[in-house]
């Protein structure tokens, strides 16, 4: 597969759990691992969809979480 696809496939796979809700309130480690996605290949997704503006990012105290844009 290439790059591009592989990137979109994952952004893909963030995108449909985040849009069901079931990754609701969740930092983006856990939904890394939830996807079960490398660090790479889950940056490069979650830029991805930030890029067609599918998701927004809200920083915690310690943790970063992201939710579906509105």
């Amino acid at each position: 597969m290439l790059k591009q696809e592989r990137i979109g496939a994952n952004a893909g796979k963030i995108w449909h759990r985040l849009e069901k809700g079931e990754l609701t309130n969740t930092h983006l480690e856990k939904i890394k691992n939830d996807c079960n996605l490398k660090t790479y290949d889950f940056f490069l997704a979650l830029g991805w969809l930030a890029r067609e503006n599918k998701v927004k990012f809200l920083n915690g105290e310690k943790k970063v979480y992201v939710f579906p844009n509105d």
